[in-house]
């Protein structure tokens, strides 16, 4: 129905908002469907974790999740366009407000004392340190130029101590069913687009088949756990 490539030329001020000459249409839109779900994981994160003073995001993924999105806001430009530069800056601020949540309720997460001691310089120590290795890792040429593959990295990392905190948590009451399917169905339609614009690159294609199958492994945990209540 619409010709990206046309769009370009005909257009080419609004190309610059949104990248219509070098992602199609369908591209675009299952990147911002996609980011559109994980805006409601977000909310139903900071709503919940200041209604029951406790951060369902874990630990150590927040702190790689935070540097992630201040590299891609602030110190490296997306190509999708303008109008995906300040969406991730408006991603980064509700980031930041769940980092707080997660620095005043995160040692609830946690079990080993000498641990709990130090957290919160820890996972300060962790954003700064994830940071570097971002700027790096995308300056030296391994990432995509909309930050794709350190994404998927993160977000391996992520769905995997989902999964793990939630089934050895003692506030498993205080987890969205809600957030974890908008997350799954986020993250699908991003691992669509991946599959659509880098048909040969196989290591970030194999990232997004690992993160939908630890997606769906979390959506089963809840049933899993209540079927045992």
């Amino acid at each position: 129905m619409f010709d990206s490539q046309k769009l370009c030329q005909e257009y080419p001020d609004l190309s610059s908002i949104i990248n219509f000459c070098q992602y199609t249409v369908t591209e675009l839109a299952l990147i911002f469907v996609g980011t559109i779900f994980w805006v409601i994981v977000y909310f139903i994160i900071i709503r919940d974790g200041f209604k029951n003073k406790f951060v369902e995001m874990p630990v150590p993924a927040a702190a790689s999740n935070l540097a992630w999105e201040f590299t891609w806001a602030f110190l490296v430009t997306t190509d999708l366009g303008v109008l995906f530069v300040w969406g991730l800056r408006i991603w980064f601020f509700m980031d930041l407000l769940i980092f707080y949540q997660v620095l005043k309720y995160g040692h609830k997460q946690l079990s080993t004392p000498m641990i709990i001691k130090y957290f919160k310089p820890i996972e300060i120590a962790s954003v700064v340190l994830w940071t570097i290795g971002f700027y790096l890792f995308i300056v030296e040429g391994y990432d995509t130029s909309m930050g794709a593959t350190s994404a998927y990295i993160i977000t391996v990392i992520m769905a995997s101590l989902y999964a793990i905190f939630y089934l050895s948590s003692n506030f498993r009451n205080y987890y969205s069913f809600t957030a974890a399917w908008c997350k799954m169905v986020g993250n699908a339609l991003m691992s669509i687009y991946v599959f659509m614009h880098y048909p040969e690159m196989y290591f970030l294609q194999l990232l997004t088949v690992v993160v939908f199958i630890l997606n769906v492994l979390y959506v089963a945990a809840f049933k899993l756990k209540k079927g045992t209540a």
